[in-house]
């Protein structure tokens, strides 16, 4: 499990990456201003084992035991530290959880208005029933 701390220009956020049997979870939090020490271990044990049981996992890409060229793998380092802090496989697992729970809410928001139409359809039947009768 890694934690990183970065400053994305307004607020300090916080990037959780853990990997655990195959399954990658990627973790945004918020801290907004500059978070103290006392502030990350409360916010690693009371709300992070929270957030990780709630957000959803992706599986992981197997890694490559291929050994690499010294130099080519002195270049990767160095084009990693120019980088920003936010790791593309962390943007890639949280785009992906954020269209999962936005077809769910999609999903879940037809069920609801297709219950909502069939009840007033059928309130205007009953209503009908009961003028046919003559009350």
């Amino acid at each position: 499990m890694k934690l990183t701390i970065y400053f994305d220009g307004s607020f300090w956020c916080g990037l959780v990456e853990n990997e655990i049997d195959g399954h990658y979870q990627a973790i945004r939090y918020v801290f907004g201003p500059e978070p103290k020490d006392a502030d990350v271990l409360a916010f690693i044990f009371e709300q992070l084992p929270q957030l990780l049981e709630r957000s959803g996992s992706v599986a992981a890409e197997k890694k490559s035991n291929k050994k690499q060229n010294p130099k080519r793998l002195q270049r990767l380092i160095n084009r990693e530290k120019r980088k920003p802090v936010v790791s593309t496989k962390a943007q890639r697992t949280m785009s992906e959880l954020r269209d999962q729970t936005k077809f769910e809410n999609k999903a879940n928001k037809r069920q609801k208005k297709a219950a909502l139409i069939n009840e007033r359809f059928q309130k205007r039947q009953e209503k009908k029933r009961e003028k046919h009768k003559g009350h």
